[in-house]
């Protein structure tokens, strides 16, 4: 979706004519819309011009505001829908370069679309799946934020969590593990009052429960399935939009770090373990998270039109 499909769309859903609308986003932001008028809006709509990308996330924000949705004229779509409206040369930006999480494994003749992202679950090989995922697993987090395979494979099954594969022709090339946690139990893993080992799926929040989206690990052989993966999951906070209400992640390496930061999470806590490491926590609510730059270029595409 280009923005000015999504600013033409989001106005007449809210039934606003465009002098509307340009008074009511100078209103909400004095200073960057300060010179706003109708004409301008005309040509954002028509694709003669767009505004920069502050504005296009100041314009989200104020959708935000009037509807009390997380991102407004997206809020109908099913994780298929969203997916294929995810640009892909934006996500590549946002996921950057992580030599401890994105292998360099040669992919020019690999086409995208022999790769297949599916829950784990339902491949017929997850225990060997697992097993690969343990050494990975270990060899990148801290021993305090592993988790066991018996842990992996108990939630791997259960309906509240985001565990995903990237198939290759019958290789699989990536994996990506998420859950959606209750409220407080996501404040007390970033607090480190919890470790990750001592969740349970009786702290999972159930699909029609609000809860808060952690980001237990991932990895990928190459750009590609990074990518699609990354797709997925951004494509599956969108489509649950309403019962998620923040993101996080507990980190221990500078390339977790990188990205956590171009997912627009902000630090808010860091523990030092015995043997002086240093753990960092990241978290950010979903409305914001979502305004913001790296993914505002993702879910809308490029537009050969000048900025104004």
């Amino acid at each position: 979706m280009q923005f000015n499909e999504y600013l033409k769309k989001c106005r007449q859903q809210n039934n606003l004519t465009q002098e509307e609308l340009a008074h009511d986003l100078y209103s909400h932001d004095i200073e960057q819309f300060k010179a706003l008028d109708t004409s301008t809006l005309g040509r954002w709509e028509r694709n003669v011009t767009k505004p920069k990308v502050a504005k296009q996330i100041g314009i989200i924000k104020y959708f935000q505001k009037r509807t009390g949705i997380v991102l407004p004229c997206w809020d109908k779509y099913s994780t298929d829908e969203a997916e294929m409206l995810i640009s892909k040369i934006g996500m590549r930006n946002l996921i950057g370069k992580s030599k401890k999480h994105i292998y360099d494994f040669p992919s020019e003749r690999m086409s995208v679309g022999d790769m297949h992202i599916a829950p784990l679950r339902t491949f017929e090989r997850m225990d060997d799946l697992l097993e690969m995922n343990m050494h990975l697993h270990q060899s990148i987090n801290h021993e305090s934020l592993q988790i066991s395979k018996a842990q992996f494979k108990e939630w791997a099954y259960h309906p509240d969590s985001l565990f995903l594969a990237c198939n290759y022709k019958g290789s699989f090339i990536g994996l990506s593990f998420t859950v959606k946690v209750k409220a407080e139990i996501f404040d007390k893993v970033l607090n480190f009052e919890m470790k990750r080992s001592e969740i349970t799926t009786d702290d999972f929040a159930s699909f029609d429960e609000t809860g808060a989206s952690l980001m237990l690990g991932f990895f990928a052989v190459n750009e590609k399935a990074a990518v699609l993966l990354f797709i997925r999951y951004y494509a599956y906070l969108i489509a649950n939009q309403r019962y998620i209400a923040d993101i996080g992640a507990v980190v221990n390496s500078e390339d977790a770090v990188k990205l956590v930061s171009n997912m627009n999470l902000q630090y808010c806590n860091n523990h030092i373990t015995e043997d002086n490491v240093k753990l960092k926590a990241y978290r950010q609510t979903l409305p914001e998270a979502l305004a913001s730059e790296y993914v505002v270029k993702m879910l809308l595409t490029k537009q050969d039109c000048p900025e104004e």
